[in-house]
């Protein structure tokens, strides 16, 4: 997604943008490349929550605050989902149903995660909304979500946080059974699926991509680059590429999406002590 919207940004930038992907270690290899960097707008950062979720389990020793936000560019629901096999035996086709069935048969269900990533808070504040204790899943660390799809289809597994860019084969062959929509409202591509809120679950956090620079950058690169970003996808042919990799294209220039960061920084922050 990072490399789609960089390709159509550098035509506006007039300079040319190159995608490294720096994976592991719940993408902190990453983050921490750039937090050390030169903050001349030269070296940014494309990432999202892992920033903060990382820090508060304890991973780094830095989050949001490290970073100047330069802007968000789209967002994606989560989807968590169970194996075909694990809804047929118990009987699970939504989160309600899930939420039942470990309130009944804690420490039963085998649930893959990366350790301090967006999906580990994610599945974190489902519990913790649904008033269930987070540590009632017998949680297995992968270090990214092919691994954990990957353990899913050969049912090592029995769930995990996905999307629809990401899992879209799963679901359509039905080896993967969304349980609900991580969102404010439905999923185009999953219109069945109601969103968690409608389930009675007070959490909506898509996952928010954005692009972040090293602390100190100045803030007229940082309209450049805003500016850069924000004319990219207001072109109609990458915001169909987007929405065709099952996201969708959202810019929020880099003065709301800080303010966005700093607020969710400290939401993530309350659920800390319940993701260690």
């Amino acid at each position: 997604m990072f490399r789609l919207v960089a390709s159509y940004a550098e035509k506006h930038l007039g300079k040319p943008i190159v995608p490294v992907n720096m994976a592991g270690a719940s993408a902190t290899i990453g983050s921490r490349y750039v937090k050390d960097a030169a903050p001349d707008g030269y070296t940014i950062l494309g990432s999202h929550q892992v920033v903060a979720a990382a820090q508060h389990t304890g991973i780094v020793d830095y989050g949001f605050s490290s970073f100047e936000g330069i802007a968000q560019i789209t967002s994606t629901p989560h989807i968590p989902a169970v194996t075909k096999e694990f809804s047929q035996k118990n009987n699970v086709k939504n989160m309600t149903d899930f939420i039942n069935y470990v309130k009944k048969n804690p420490g039963k269900v085998i649930w893959a995660y990366t350790v301090g990533s967006e999906d580990h808070y994610t599945i974190a504040s489902l519990l913790d909304k649904a008033g269930v204790d987070t540590k009632s899943l017998k949680y297995v660390n992968y270090p990214g979500t092919g691994p954990q799809y990957a353990a899913m289809v050969a049912n090592q597994v029995e769930g995990m946080v996905a999307d629809y860019a990401s899992g879209k084969g799963y679901f359509e062959s039905g080896d993967l059974v969304p349980l609900g929509i991580v969102n404010t409202e439905r999923d185009a591509a999953l219109p069945n699926v109601p969103t968690m809120i409608e389930q009675g679950i007070d959490f909506s956090l898509p996952v928010s991509r954005g692009m972040f620079a090293p602390k100190g950058t100045p803030a007229e690169i940082l309209d450049v680059l805003d500016n850069a970003y924000e004319k990219a996808l207001a072109d109609p042919e990458l915001q169909k590429k987007i929405k065709d990799l099952g996201s969708n294209p959202k810019f929020v220039p880099h003065d709301e999406f800080s303010t966005f960061v700093k607020d969710l920084d400290a939401e993530m922050a309350k659920l800390a002590d319940k993701m260690k």
